[in-house]
C-alpha cells in the first residue's frame, strides 16, 4: 500500500501556480528597488504625462505639461511613482506566467491584458485630473482608494478573461 501524499493531488496545480506567482511578484519587488528602473519609469511617466495631456488637451480643458506635472490655472497633478500602472500590469502578467498554458498565448495575453491597463491608467489620470480640477474634495478618495481598487479588480477580470480565451482553444486545464 502506498503512502498518504501530504498534498491531494487536485492542490498541486494550485501550488504550483501560488509559488510561480509569488516567485514573480517577489522578482517585481527586487527589480524595483534597482536604481536603473527608477531612471526607466521616469521616461514612462513622463510619457503618462504627455499622453493624459493631450487627452484632456482633446476634452477641451487647456494644459501645460512639465516633465511628469500636468497644470491647468486651477489644479496641477504630478504623475509619481506608483501612478504608472507597471505595479498592476506585472501582477496581471505574473498571473498569466504562472497559469499553464502554451507560451504563445501568455504572450499574447500578457500584451493585451498590459495594454488594456495602460490605457486604463491614461483613464486614470485623466479622470483625477478633472476631479481635481472640479471637485477637489474627492480627489484624495479617488487617488488613493477608487482606482486602486479597480487595478485590482481590473487585472483578475482581464486574468479570468484570458483563461476563458485560453480554455475556449482547448489549451488550458
Amino acid at each position: 500500500m502506498a503512502p498518504a501524499s501530504k498534498t491531494p493531488a487536485g492542490r498541486a496545480p494550485v501550488l504550483l501556480f501560488a509559488l510561480k506567482f509569488g516567485a514573480l511578484m517577489a522578482l517585481y519587488y527586487a527589480v524595483v528597488l534597482l536604481p536603473f528602473f527608477d531612471r526607466m519609469l521616469y521616461d514612462t511617466l513622463r510619457a503618462n504625462a504627455r499622453a493624459s495631456g493631450a487627452i484632456i488637451g482633446m476634452l477641451g480643458r487647456a494644459n501645460v505639461v512639465s516633465e511628469v506635472t500636468i497644470r491647468s490655472g486651477a489644479f496641477a497633478v504630478a504623475i509619481r511613482r506608483g501612478c504608472d500602472a507597471v505595479e498592476p500590469a506585472w501582477f496581471y502578467c505574473s498571473a498569466v506566467l504562472a497559469f499553464p498554458a502554451p507560451l504563445r498565448l501568455k504572450l499574447a495575453g500578457m500584451l493585451a491584458g498590459s495594454a488594456v491597463i495602460l490605457c486604463l491608467n491614461l483613464v486614470r489620470i485623466v479622470s483625477l485630473f478633472f476631479i481635481g480640477l472640479d471637485h477637489p474634495g474627492l480627489f484624495e478618495a479617488a487617488h488613493l482608494e477608487v482606482w486602486p481598487a479597480a487595478f485590482i479588480v481590473a487585472a483578475l477580470l482581464l486574468w479570468a478573461g484570458w483563461i476563458r480565451w485560453v480554455r475556449s482553444r482547448g489549451r488550458a486545464p
